[in-house]
């Protein structure tokens, strides 16, 4: 490969100086037609008797501006959590969301979407780490990590490697979702949860769902969230039980039954 010699006197002898390749520009000179009288073929009178006054070369015209002031307002990205536009449709939170492109394995292979909505909808362990801004849900031997701010599944590890890179100081939990779900869908922070399996029921269908029985656990379903799911007890013997479902149909379907 050639090299480029280097710029000594030497190697720029016989080269005309940088400064004598500069073309004086007078700005005094006024173009042609500026205020001044023109002859018969177009030329400055005053140019062609004072040849020093002749003008510089015209100066190119500025472009056209292509998109006017004021410029419309974008309209916000579709996977946008947070809009300030005051007309922008959509609720939150967010339904559980899982991208192929934004989950990081560790040390599992072969996990299925049932089993990740299944370890977020009813863990037996869950934590909150990275200053806040993800929560981590254990079932079995997978745990699942969740944005917390747009509920969108970033992690997938397997239980011993995400016990020994759990922080010491953590912040335990199981329901996890009074603090990811964020403001209530319905437009309130309500407090209220159903007091009876019955109004439990009554909530999830005005809300859409649909539940499917089963021989130990049905399933809870809705039809603008396919994919989605939330194992139901045919016969719930924990008296939290209502809470615990309301606090799992926020999690997986950002959606709160609270009044």
């Amino acid at each position: 490969m050639a090299r480029t010699p280097r710029p000594t006197p030497a190697a720029l002898a016989g080269s005309t100086p940088p400064a004598q390749r500069v073309r004086p520009v007078d700005w005094s000179a006024r173009p042609a037609g500026a205020g001044s009288a023109e002859g018969a073929d177009g030329e400055d009178v005053a140019a062609a008797a004072d040849p020093s006054r002749s003008p510089s070369a015209p100066l190119p015209r500025r472009r056209a501006r292509t998109v006017e002031l004021p410029r419309p307002e974008p309209a916000p990205p579709a996977e946008a959590v947070h809009s300030l536009r005051a007309d922008d449709p959509r609720p939150l939170p967010r339904p559980l969301r899982i991208d192929e492109g934004l989950v990081r394995t560790v040390g599992v292979d072969g996990v299925d979407s049932e089993q990740i909505v299944l370890a977020v909808a009813d863990p037996e362990d869950a934590w909150t780490a990275d200053a806040g801004t993800s929560d981590h849900f254990r079932r079995g031997g997978i745990v699942v990590q969740v944005r917390r701010a747009d509920n969108a599944v970033i992690g997938l590890f397997s239980t011993p490697y995400a016990l020994s890179v759990r922080p010491e100081e953590y912040e335990p939990a199981l329901d996890l979702a009074d603090l990811a779900a964020g403001r209530s869908a319905r437009g309130g922070t309500g407090t209220r949860h159903p007091t009876s399996r019955r109004e439990l029921i009554v909530r999830m269908q005005e809300a859409g769902f649909v539940v499917t029985p089963g021989s130990g656990h049905g399933r809870v379903t809705h039809p603008d969230h396919p994919g989605l799911f939330v194992p139901f007890a045919s016969t719930p013997s924990d008296r939290r039980f209502t809470r615990h479902a309301v606090a799992q149909i926020r999690r997986v379907f950002g959606i709160d039954l609270r009044r």
